[in-house]
């Protein structure tokens, strides 16, 4: 019959009390692995605890003084007492309710050791754990308190001297991460021989925004010369951390070590099988790993194989990546060695590098920058594809810093060429941030069809760096663009005693650029990067130089251009905040070359810009002087000042200039407006300018321009300007011009619109050359006219007309003057044959009406009057063909003819009473003005018989 002892002291409540334990907090990274071990620590401890409560002599019964001693509150009944064995069932430790502990069974076997009864094996049939872990803290209930009494260990032996048995052992431990639950069944001394089963089990926990499902522990517990092992896979379902972007599926790891006696030590093997993992844009398809480690006296040394596939990060792939090295370690770690062998293949640029090469190709295209980059982006791709890595790498770490040392290191490509090698690189950083990084090595980069680059890193005693790299001409051909090529016969980059980094060298181009091109462009490289991000560049004068430079249709000559600072600024300077500043300055230009097929040379004073930060850039220049065209009569552009403002676009003033065309026998005098230049278009508005004859003896006289338009575009120039007299401000002409600078031809498009003579503007307003042929002239003229022009020739031509114009003539006045006359030649002055014009009355002394004119001008301003006839008193009255030189002081002479006179009509139109008249007269009117006059030479009437004229007395 079974005894039942009843030790507890129930509480009031129905509902169990919390307990609150000796709690010792861990550290967070410890949590999940005390967790998962605390099945196994809990029914050692039972075992150990048990056994201590038993230890004395069983047979005297002393559980519940023991139990009560301990201040557990129990319950159990007693089976057997026996000097061999004694049996309790049913031990509940804790609240009945929610009890910490349960023991189906409790088997005690007892020895006798020199005639002394002692414990023997102690075996747990279906012991139940409970337990909690919360805030850092883990607690057995009411267990803790016994536990935390159990004395001190003996450091030699740490483990218990007893014989344990566990029959389905369980725990079960409530976190804050979630439930573990544990198995354990086993048979043994605790000191050698205990061999038992582990099985650990956690289906869902939740740490630090992470989930991990299926998270087990398998495996085979032992005990052997007091050395505990433990041998069996850590399985882990499914691991994800969304807000890390954290993904890991399903993993193994491998664990098969041995604890020394002194728990002190430890030594075994770990094998790792990765599932894929997602670490934002970075991806793993799988691990394989193994190792094999010793760690005693506090120093680790171990050996390990790492085998990664599929690695993909924005910056680079690598189809396979293996790692095969050792750790070693003194006591207390506080010196680190990782040695590792690196093996890779199919190591490729990732999305992020790929990207940036063809963003930098779009950006610069049109430019040498496309070719190039296109270049590199597709040699790279072709030999990374088949690429392989093999490398050594150190790490190590002491009190003071940690050291990357890269002894060897060489990617090849497909081909078989070197990609990038590494010799003797090596970085040291300061532990903690304390100290400048130190970088020392060598490197050589190159493959086919990629630019071949070499440097070398140094490193003085004082931590001050040094770089110098160097790379050979590198080309690209592209069928649009032409070649493009670039090299860097020298750099050097090194570190000041203030950290900022100064850096010269030179860099030589040859390729496009935007709208043009340039070939054997040396630029000097030099500058000062300070500490604290600010950079300064060319901080003296300069020289950069070209073989040949092309803008658009306008191609330099070789040239070297000084450029030079503000005095105590450098030409560019970047502050550490972001705003750049720009001085700069030419003391002079004095270029040659072609502008299309037609020689150029510009020449300059001083020209200069600057910038500040936040505000646009103001450029400005004088004395500028371009000449286009053959050096014996060249086409000049003279701009006496000109202004702009840097910004989205260019704009701004220029005045004082003179425009002379050698093709256009006109000049452009004292012009000035605003200018912009924006998307490649040249354009001026508000343009003023004065229109001169450049002959000697001027066709016309100047006229004026206000809010005249220009614009440049492809090479192409168009302008639209209305010219005006300048006194009377009336509108002359209006011009439409084009033209090609490709080509060299162009032409202007010339509209007359009513023009008006009157008493404020004259004929020989315009031209003096028609001072003293016509005067107080009256009425319109209008007309279109065009000029064109190439390089070699210049022809023009118009047609113009009036509806009547009136004016003093030499041979007197001319009322009614009407009809068209076509120029063949605007600019000579030469018309068609033959130009008939109607005269509607002509005063040489007596009127005569309803007259025509012939004429025609031809070259050399020569005015050749084919004639001119009036119906006169019944007959006819002629101009004769006379000729005469526009603008040139000469004798001119002019006939008028008469035939078939009625005299007796004759002198009844001048109404003189005292002569009598009859018959029909013919004869000669010879005019001749000169210097001194018109005159009347040798004038003739002759009546035809039987004509007769006699005067009647007055009386």
């Amino acid at each position: 019959m079974s005894e039942v002892r009843d030790l507890t002291d129930p509480p009031a409540e129905a509902d169990r009390p919390s307990r609150a334990g000796t709690r010792s907090r861990s550290r967070a990274r410890r949590r999940i692995v005390a967790t998962s071990a605390l099945g196994v620590v809990g029914l050692l401890a039972l075992g150990a605890g048990t056994a201590w409560i038993l230890r004395k002599d069983i047979a005297e019964n002393v559980i519940g003084s023991e139990l009560k001693k301990l201040g557990l509150p129990a319950r159990y009944e007693i089976v057997t007492i026996s000097p061999s064995e004694q049996v309790v069932r049913n031990l509940v430790i804790g609240d009945p309710r929610r009890p910490d502990l349960t023991v189906e069974e409790v088997r005690v076997a007892t020895r006798v050791v020199w005639g002394w009864p002692g414990i023997g094996r102690i075996t747990l049939v279906r012991p139940r754990l409970y337990g909690r872990y919360h805030g850092g803290a883990l607690s057995l209930g009411v267990l803790d308190k016994a536990l935390a009494s159990g004395g001190a260990a003996d450091k030699d032996h740490p483990l218990p001297d007893y014989d344990i048995g566990l029959v389905d052992g369980r725990a079960l431990i409530d976190s804050d991460y979630g439930r573990v639950a544990a198995k354990l069944d086993g048979i043994g001394p605790l000191r050698g021989g205990f061999d038992g089963r582990l099985a650990v089990v956690a289906p869902d926990l939740a740490v630090a925004g992470c989930r991990a499902a299926q998270a087990t522990l398998y495996g085979r517990l032992r005990v052997s010369g007091e050395k505990p092992s433990f041998t069996g896979p850590l399985r882990l379902g499914r691991l994800d951390c969304p807000a890390q972007d954290i993904h890991l599926a399903k993993s193994a790891l491998q664990f098969d070590g041995t604890i020394d006696s002194r728990l002190d030590g430890a030594e075994g093997r770990l094998g790792l099988e990765g599932g894929a993992l997602r670490l934002a844009q970075n991806r793993l398809a799988g691990l394989t790993a193994s190792s094999r480690f010793t760690f005693r006296k506090q120093a680790l040394t171990a050996t390990y194989k790492v085998a990664a596939r599929g690695i993909v990060t924005p910056q680079a792939g690598v189809q396979a990546l293996s790692l095969d090295g050792q750790v070693r370690s003194d006591p207390g770690l506080k010196n680190v060695d990782v040695e590792a062998d690196l093996a890779g293949r199919g190591v490729v640029p990732g999305a992020m590098a790929d990207r940036a090469l063809a963003d930098l190709a779009r950006s610069g295209e049109g430019t040498l920058i496309a070719p190039l980059t296109n270049r590199i982006r597709a040699a790279l791709g072709r030999e990374a594809r088949g690429s392989t890595l093999d490398a050594n790498v150190i790490l190590r770490r002491d009190a003071r810093q940690w050291s990357l040392v890269v002894p060897r290191g060489n990617w090849r490509g497909t081909s078989g060429a070197s990609l990038l090698a590494l010799s003797r690189v090596q970085g040291v950083f300061g532990v903690q941030g304390r100290g400048r990084p130190v970088f020392t090595g060598n490197f050589a980069s190159g493959g086919q069809g990629l630019p071949h680059v070499s440097g070398r890193m140094e490193s003085t005693a004082n931590g001050r760096f040094a770089l110098s790299v160097s790379m050979p001409e590198y080309r690209a051909d592209d069928a649009r663009l032409g070649a493009a090529s670039m090299a860097l016969p020298h750099l050097l980059v090194s570190q000041a005693a203030d950290g900022a980094m100064t850096f010269g060298g030179e860099a030589r181009l040859s390729g496009a650029l935007p709208g043009g091109r340039a070939d054997g462009l040396v630029l000097p490289i030099e500058g000062r990067w300070a500490a604290n991000g600010a950079l300064a560049l060319w901080s003296g004068c300069t020289t950069v130089a070209f073989e040949r430079l092309a803008l658009a249709n306008l191609t330099l000559d070789r040239r070297r251009l000084p450029v030079c600072p503000a005095r105590g600024k450098p030409i560019l300077a970047l502050g550490a905040g972001g705003g750049m500043a720009i001085t700069a300055g030419v003391p002079a230009l004095d270029l040659t070359g072609r502008l299309g097929g037609t020689r150029i040379r510009l020449t300059s004073g001083a020209l200069g810009y600057a910038q500040v930060p936040g505000r646009p850039g103001a450029l400005s220049a004088r004395g500028i002087d371009v000449e286009l065209g053959a050096a014996e009569a060249p086409s000049r552009f003279r701009i006496a000042r000109l202004g702009a403002r840097v910004g989205k676009d260019i704009a701004g003033t220029f005045d004082e200039s003179d425009v002379m065309l050698a093709a256009v026998p006109m000049d452009l005098r004292q012009t000035g407006g605003q200018w912009r230049y924006a998307g490649g278009v040249l354009s001026l508005e508000g343009a003023h300018f004065t229109l001169v004859d450049r002959q000697q003896a001027p066709r016309f006289e100047p006229l004026v321009a206000r809010d005249a338009t220009l614009r440049l575009a492809n090479g192409v120039i168009t302008a639209d300007a209305l010219l005006r007299e300048p006194k009377s401000d009336r509108a002359i002409v209006r011009a439409d011009i084009v033209h090609d600078l490709n080509r060299t031809r162009g032409h202007a498009d010339l509209a007359v619109g009513d023009l008006r003579f009157d008493d404020t503007l004259q004929a020989g307003t315009l031209s003096a050359m028609l001072v003293g042929v016509v005067s107080n002239l009256e009425g319109t003229v209008k007309g279109t006219g065009r000029i064109d022009w190439t390089a070699d020739k210049v022809t023009s031509h118009g047609r113009f007309s009036t509806d009547g114009l009136a004016f003093a003539a030499a041979f007197g006045p001319v009322k009614g003057l009407s009809g068209d006359v076509v120029f063949t030649d605007l600019l000579g002055m030469v018309t068609a044959p033959n130009q008939t014009l109607r005269l509607a009355s002509v005063n040489p002394g007596i009127e005569v009406t309803d007259g025509t004119l012939s004429f025609q001008m031809e070259p050399n301003y020569l005015l050749r009057i084919n004639g001119a006839r009036w119906p006169f008193m019944d007959g006819t009255l002629a101009l004769e063909p006379a000729t005469m030189t526009i603008g040139a002081a000469e004798t001119r002479r002019y006939t008028l003819t008469v035939k078939g006179l009625n005299a007796a009509t004759f002198v009844q139109h001048l109404e003189v009473g005292n002569i009598n008249a009859s018959g029909v007269f013919d004869g000669e009117v010879p005019l001749v003005f000169d210097e001194n006059g018109g005159r009347i030479d040798n004038g003739f009437l002759r009546s035809r018989v039987p004509g007769a004229m006699s005067a009647i007395s007055a009386r």
